[in-house]
């Protein structure tokens, strides 16, 4: 039996309501159709899976016949190569295994004074502002904690400003592609491809690695990976480590800027601030859609899942699922004073769980905390924030802040 599908249009299917609001229609056909829904971009059909029940099925217990052949991997192969992100099979069993000592307990032990000293810094620089565009100072400053934690590399302002501007359009690129029917490269593509390399270079060729076992660079050397395997590997982990990380630290300040008795918590508790990150992944989870391929036929709520298939699994409308949470388009950092339900998965769950789960949530944890211990935050404006949903989820347009320093 073919799950229901919402209205779509002939030959193109849901790509006009995929280009103009992809969350409004992911989150209006859960509420209508249900858990498990079937779209069209094109002629490709694409499953949708939204009960943690089924979710568990796909990532977890049947994970072996959903791999990440897809569409979005190939896609994002164009920018990262071959590499954990997008490696399936024994390659990716073998580059999980080498780099799993890079995020042992002790090794994120030992990257902690590189975060403080990072996020000192941040708010040092603050101290000399009124006003800053939160998103973008995200992005630098956990972009520089990643390069020194993992590759010993101190990145110049003039490397960040070189890779912003790629980044952006790249993840944009990366995910756009799905809306159009053939998924071609825009001519900007190929220059922002190799402004990024050329920038990622420089990272690798000032990295010095400390000697440790443990530090990517080291790993991969001692693994006798060609200069390729390197460049693609250093581009995922340099992209993921930061980009996610950035995002939710962004979201974080977002909600806390517009809820000054939450703030005030966060300041001085740090019990309230962890619930208040875990929070806002709930509500903007920076991986906010994940998508895998149907090795084989299968079965999945009583619904046919055809050998192919695209099977999609969206966080940002699970953690809004309301037979599992309360008022769920609120910010109540509270509701996780007690363990979440298992419609909660902002890192993922099965043997493709994200292995830098820890180091983000500490670095942001710290990050935040060295904010919010020297300034009062508030909105620049109103407006409330946004989501711009790419490969990852922005807060659209940045985020501009007002600084009020603590006394």
């Amino acid at each position: 039996m073919q799950p229901p599908s919402p209205p779509a249009w002939p030959i193109i299917g849901h790509i006009p309501a995929f280009y103009r609001d992809v969350l409004g229609l992911l989150l209006r056909s859960v509420h209508t159709h249900g858990d498990v829904l079937r779209f069209r971009l094109g002629t490709r059909p694409i499953y949708l899976i939204n009960h943690p029940d089924a979710i568990q099925h796909v990532l977890r217990t049947h994970a072996r016949n959903y791999d990440k052949a897809t569409r979005t991997t190939a896609y994002l192969r164009d920018v990262t190569g071959e590499s954990l992100l997008t490696s399936n099979g024994e390659a990716w069993l073998l580059r999980r295994h080498l780099f799993q000592p890079a995020f042992h307990r002790e090794a994120i032990d030992g990257f902690e004074q590189i975060m403080h000293e990072e996020a000192e810094n941040l708010a040092s620089r603050w101290q000399q502002e009124t006003t800053v565009e939160a998103a973008s100072d995200m992005m630098h400053v956990t972009f520089r904690v990643v390069a020194r934690a993992l590759f010993g590399a101190k990145v110049s302002s003039q490397t960040l400003a070189a890779l912003e501007q790629p980044i952006d359009l790249l993840l944009a690129e990366s995910f756009e592609r799905h809306g159009r029917l053939f998924g071609y490269k825009k001519p900007c593509f190929a220059p922002a491809l190799s402004n990024l390399n050329t920038a990622v270079a420089r990272v690798i060729s000032e990295a010095k690695p400390d000697g440790c076992h443990s530090d990517l660079l080291t790993l991969m050397r001692n693994a006798e990976f060609s200069d390729q395997e390197i460049r693609d590997e250093s581009v995922t982990f340099l992209l993921a480590g930061h980009e996610t990380t950035a995002n939710a630290l962004t979201w974080l300040l977002a909600f806390l800027s517009r809820d000054p008795k939450e703030q005030e918590r966060c300041a001085h508790d740090p019990d309230a601030l962890d619930r208040a990150l875990r929070e806002t992944l709930r509500l903007a989870p920076p991986i906010w859609i994940i998508e895998r391929h149907a090795i084989d036929f299968d079965e999945i709520s009583g619904y046919t899942i055809p050998a192919g298939s695209s099977v999609v699994i969206c966080p940002y409308t699970v953690h809004r699922h309301k037979d599992f949470w309360q008022e769920p388009e609120k910010f109540l950092p509270d509701r996780f004073i007690e363990d979440p339900p298992a419609a909660y998965l902002p890192f993922g769950i099965g043997p493709r769980f994200c292995i830098g789960r820890e180091f983000s949530l500490m670095e942001a944890r710290i990050i935040a905390a060295a904010i919010l211990k020297r300034f009062q935050i508030s909105p620049v404006t109103q407006e409330p924030p946004v989501p711009l949903p790419s490969i990852t989820l922005r807060v659209r347009g940045g985020l501009k802040l007002k600084l009020h320093p603590r006394k």
